[in-house]
């Protein structure tokens, strides 16, 4: 009985709303302070791309891959792989060059 009425009230919960431009799945540690991750789709050119974490602005956008690696500080690129069918790949660091899985932040790519 429990079950069905905690069923019924959870039905007429909304949904919570999937965000798109949230960043999932394990990031990778590369070298120094980069680390990457496989990005699905992004909609708009790769230099246009803004990366968030939480709500500060990271950057410099587009930096070179040598520079995420050795500085950091929230530096990050967005490219394709042309190794791996074209797909895209998110370099970043983040703003203070800890690991993104474990700091508890959420990064968002817009």
């Amino acid at each position: 009985m429990f079950a069905l009425a905690s069923s019924a009230v959870l039905y007429f919960i909304p949904p919570s709303p999937i965000d798109k431009h949230l960043v999932r799945g394990t990031f990778q540690p590369y070298q120094g302070h980069a680390y990457l991750i496989p990005f699905k789709y992004f909609d708009g050119p790769l230099d246009a791309a803004r990366l968030y974490e939480d709500d500060r602005l990271l950057g410099p956008a587009s930096s070179p891959m040598q520079e995420i690696i050795d500085k950091g500080a929230g530096r990050f690129e967005l490219h394709l792989d042309r190794t791996n069918l074209y797909s895209l790949v998110l370099v970043l660091s983040t703003s203070d060059n800890t690991n993104p899985n474990t700091n508890g932040r959420k990064y968002h790519l817009k």
